[in-house]
């Protein structure tokens, strides 16, 4: 094999090792992250991404006080910083607050190091910020390389996914759109990710009073993650069996 082929099968095989095992096993099949709670239960976990963000999470928190709900807020400590009067009134109500990340960029577009330390800054600001020590982090669109993975671990929180995805970001969602992709994928146990700052502020202040009542006429009990039942790692048995289908 002459040098230059022996160049781009050392670095698909760099790539296959650092990016795609994680995204195989990580981010599509949970591999040591929480998925999901309890599917005999009816609980939910509703979560919320990407904020503080003054012009958008007051609406929000308007309407899960209005319906007695408390929800996971995975935030950005430089804006939580920027808008203290927003965090302190996360914790005044009851929510989870939980780190998405020191910089909100893609796992995949960071050098290694950058990607490593990202989880370890985010857990270490969000507990200076709150006083208690978060267990769990979302990396910035449920991404995951594998400085991803080993930066978790090194800052001993465990990483979240989601079961329920609502596009409240893409260009062509409407309220109406958000609202029935949660109606559509919701299942017992479930994760509903959805935003309160960033492109899905858009849409979902206006979608998420419907959201809970339907969950509500649904019987559903919607919590935030730390009290989601059945939500632990998943497994290499977990993960046969959602690479299958099953």
């Amino acid at each position: 094999m002459t040098r230059p082929w022996r160049w781009l099968v050392g670095l698909a095989a760099g790539a296959a090792v650092y990016i795609g095992l994680p995204y195989l096993l990580v981010q599509r099949g949970g591999l040591g992250i929480i998925t999901r709670g309890d599917p005999a239960g009816r609980q939910v976990a509703l979560t919320f991404d990407d904020g503080p963000d003054p012009r958008s999470t007051p609406l929000v928190l308007d309407t899960l006080r209005a319906a007695g709900v408390q929800a996971t807020f995975f935030i950005l400590p430089a804006l939580a910083r920027q808008h203290p009067e927003l965090l302190r009134r996360l914790l005044a109500e009851g929510h989870e607050v939980l780190p998405h990340a020191h910089r909100h960029r893609h796992a995949w577009t960071l050098l290694s190091w950058t990607a490593f330390r990202d989880p370890g800054l985010a857990t270490r600001e969000v507990e200076a910020l709150t006083g208690t020590r978060p267990r769990f982090q979302r990396p910035p669109h449920g991404a995951y390389s594998l400085a991803t993975v080993l930066g978790q671990r090194a800052a001993g929180v465990t990483g979240v996914h989601w079961t329920v995805e609502a596009r409240d970001w893409a260009a062509d969602a409407t309220p109406d759109t958000v609202r029935a992709a949660v109606q559509r994928q919701v299942t017992p146990g479930g994760i509903i990710v959805l935003h309160d700052a960033g492109p899905g502020a858009r849409t979902t202040p206006a979608a998420l009073p419907g959201i809970l009542a339907d969950l509500h006429r649904r019987e559903f009990e919607v919590v935030p993650l730390r009290d989601l039942r059945g939500a632990r790692p998943g497994t290499l048995r977990d993960v046969w069996r959602t690479l299958r289908g099953r």
